[in-house]
């Protein structure tokens, strides 16, 4: 008789630990995938936002006699690099754009310019969107991470602790695109 009541507490125990276990597991994997679909959405637009300032490149050539002022931001997509640091080169991009379009007030009466500034404006509401995203995920995953036994649980399933982004859109002068 006691040698099945131990085995039964044995038995009691271990489901116990499967269960902490995988309901810990399946968490962290959740805010896992939430946070990796708001990185690919990120990655997409970035790449959208990027494509609209080769596209302004070539509308603040035609307006400035050629000169090539978003040359360095035009060869971005070649470099190897984060998406954190492609964000920052693409807001260093985009007020160097709001610095050319108080200097040239050409561009602003651009009908071109116009409607891809807007659609600048969209996509860095939608970034905006993913990065809130992300980081709400980013939080709840840290703080079970950063909690006994879910930090045993994330070392053996090999989960990290995760950065924030920065939600920064604003350009010097206040304006935001």
């Amino acid at each position: 008789m006691e040698f099945w009541f131990v085995i039964l507490v044995i038995i009691l125990i271990a489901s116990l630990l499967a269960l902490v276990f995988f309901s810990s597991y399946t968490k962290l994997k959740k805010y896992k995938e939430r946070m990796e679909k708001a990185e690919n959405l990120i990655d997409e637009y970035l790449n959208k936002k990027l494509d609209l300032i080769i596209a302004i490149n070539g509308d603040v050539k035609k307006v400035t006699g050629k000169k090539d002022y978003l040359k360095e931001y035009v060869s971005i997509r070649d470099l190897i690099i984060t998406l954190y640091e492609k964000d920052l080169k693409l807001d260093d991009a985009m007020k160097l754009i709001n610095d050319l379009r108080v200097d040239y007030q050409e561009l602003s009466s651009d009908e071109n310019f116009t409607k891809e500034i807007n659609e600048l404006r969209q996509i860095n509401e939608t970034l905006v969107a993913a990065k809130n995203v992300f980081n709400q995920n980013a939080i709840k995953s840290n703080q079970i991470i950063k909690t006994f036994p879910n930090n045993i649980i994330a070392k053996l399933a090999n989960f990290k602790i995760r950065s924030y982004y920065n939600n920064n859109n604003k350009t010097d002068d206040g304006d935001t695109f």
